[in-house]
């Protein structure tokens, strides 16, 4: 490939993603402009940051990339919804997504366009592990993939069932056919996280491969939404799922738990239907937590209550066993 002139390689775009990230914004841009593949078009976009994101980041697209295109929300519209809108202007044969508090190695996009374009059409995204560091930027012990999940080795090909078991792909190391896009289309903009339903839809079309040249380094940061926002995306997670169940697609072993999840959590958000789905989910996939807000949803108690109710009952019942538990032990030394 290092013998083609850079207009004939196949042109990779880059978008990366900002959001009051302007501590680490310029090592993610520097770390762009350290690929050695020569042939990339780069998109960045900040979603309203509220720190000095925006100038930095036309600091550093003025001193190194003039042609770069530059998306400034003028108010928080949301990753996926951003990430939409930055695909509009994407030309590439591949895409390659980086959020501006992480860190690409230098050979990534060159390994990774070299490993597509050995593969047939059907491959639609090529990823590898990361390194985690911290927000000092020094290495965390362990890996990315295995602070997830644990494989005895990382899948490739059809993941779609690994997939159901909850996301383990670092999104900073993927390259994505373009082509993936327009088949499965864009991000979901109701969801606040982008990758998991994207590479659930993918891989109903498309297989993955796995490349064990680590190519990106991952950056923990104490504000990112999976410290902040827990509520938010574990709603996420449940919509994923009520999602893939209505498309049909979900597998039947989690059918039960997704039912069940989306009727709790049309409980909590006080919707009319909620009664109605607690009893459904009771009928279907009967337990005596559900049972318990099946009633309690009839009797016209919040979720907030119930949960309150439920946070005095579960230790008051454990000390109660603790007495009789206690009590048997007595009577049965007394007989002895």
């Amino acid at each position: 490939m290092s013998t083609r002139t850079p207009q004939s390689l196949p042109l990779v775009t880059a978008i990366v993603g900002c959001y009051n990230h302007a501590r680490f914004v310029e090592e993610a841009l520097a770390s762009v402009k350290a690929q050695t593949y020569p042939n990339l078009q780069l998109i960045v976009f900040d979603d309203c940051s509220r720190d000095d994101s925006v100038a930095l980041i036309e600091r550093w697209l003025a001193a190194n990339a003039a042609d770069a295109t530059f998306l400034k929300h003028e108010r928080n519209i949301g990753v996926c919804r951003s990430l939409n809108d930055a695909l509009k202007y994407a030309r590439g044969v591949y895409v390659a997504l980086l959020g501006a508090d992480d860190v690409w190695l230098p050979g990534k996009t060159t390994d990774q366009v070299q490993i597509m374009e050995s593969l047939p059409p059907s491959v639609g995204v090529v990823y590898t592990d990361a390194y985690r560091i911290d927000e000092r930027g020094e290495f965390i012990p362990g890996m990315f993939i295995a602070s997830y999940r644990n494989f005895s080795a990382i899948p490739s090909g059809d993941i779609r069932d690994v997939l159901w078991g909850g996301n383990f792909i670092p999104a900073m190391t993927t390259l994505i056919r373009a082509e993936c896009f327009r088949v499965c289309g864009g991000y979901d903009e109701t969801l606040c996280f982008e990758d998991w339903d994207m590479w659930l839809r993918l891989a109903e079309h498309f297989t993955f491969s796995f490349s064990d040249v680590v190519s990106a380094k991952y950056r923990i940061v104490g504000t990112s939404m999976c410290r902040t926002a827990r509520r938010e995306m574990e709603q996420s997670e449940i919509q994923v799922l009520i999602k893939h169940l209505q498309r049909g697609t979900l597998p039947e072993r989690l059918r039960s738990e997704a039912f069940v999840k989306h009727a709790r959590m049309r409980y909590e958000s006080g919707a009319i239907d909620g009664h109605a789905l607690l009893r459904a989910a009771w009928r279907l996939y009967p337990s005596k937590g559900t049972l318990a807000m099946y009633v309690a949803s009839g009797l016209g108690i919040s979720y907030r209550r119930f949960q309150a109710f439920e946070g005095l009952w579960k230790p008051a019942r454990a000390f109660v066993r603790r007495l009789v538990s206690g009590a048997q032990r007595r009577c049965g030394s007394a007989r002895e």
